[in-house]
């Protein structure tokens, strides 16, 4: 089964525009995302995932990661990042 992480940061300016597009998109895809403030992480999962940039949306099952997407992405990145993991 498919799990989705977003690592974003109170800062990023980036990640403020993009969560809620992600959001809208997740509905739509039926899909549950686990945010992960990389600035509060105690779990060390952006360390487990290497995720040097924000914002990371990733996806990943029992056998690793599948894909991720960084940064500022279109809606149109969005719908197919969400099909080709689903």
């Amino acid at each position: 089964m498919t799990q989705y992480l977003l690592f974003t940061s109170p800062v990023c300016v980036p990640c403020k525009r993009m969560k809620p597009l992600i959001a809208q998109e997740a509905i739509v895809a039926d899909v549950v995302i686990d945010d992960v403030d990389v600035m509060n992480d105690p779990k060390g999962k952006r360390l487990l995932f290497d995720v040097s940039s924000v914002p990371t949306l990733l996806a990943y099952d029992e056998y690793g990661e599948l894909e991720r997407v960084v940064g500022m992405k279109s809606q149109a990145d969005l719908v197919k990042f969400f099909q080709d993991t689903k």
